[in-house]
């Protein structure tokens, strides 16, 4: 089984110590597009520009994130990914939803040729990223 991890997830679990991410890791494998390290490290210095995080806090909180992303294996944003999140998608979704929602399918389209590998459980907090996901065929255990 594998698990495909939005940055919603990371980001409650760094800035919240949410512990729904344990779920994401109970799953043998975990996929990311590489946005997640982008998105995750852009939010954590915004919240310290924001004085959310103190200077103390933002290292903290990026050796957690480093942390986090040693456990998952990140998809480039490859051409194909790129070409993917620019075709029409079955509900509105935001471009960075796209690019994560275009990275799961490539990666369930590429791992198909391997009969042991099964659609990536999606794991996102993001309403309408969770229902695209579900439009597409994906299991969105964070509904």
């Amino acid at each position: 089984m594998v698990a495909y991890l939005d940055s919603s997830v990371v980001l409650r679990h760094i800035l919240l110590g949410e512990i729904a991410i344990e779920h994401v890791f109970a799953v043998e494998h975990v996929v990311a597009s590489e946005l997640v390290q982008i998105e995750c490290r852009r939010v954590l210095h915004r919240y310290r520009l924001n004085g959310d995080l103190d200077d103390e806090g933002l290292p903290e909180a990026l050796e957690r994130l480093d942390g986090v992303l040693a456990g998952v294996r990140l998809l480039a944003l490859s051409q194909r990914i790129k070409k993917r999140a620019m075709e029409s998608f079955p509900v509105v979704v935001k471009t960075l939803d796209a690019l994560h929602l275009a990275s799961a399918l490539v990666y369930a389209e590429s791992s198909s040729d391997s009969p042991s590998q099964e659609t990536p459980l999606l794991f996102s907090h993001d309403e309408a990223m969770n229902r695209c996901a579900r439009a597409l065929g994906f299991a969105t255990p964070f509904q």
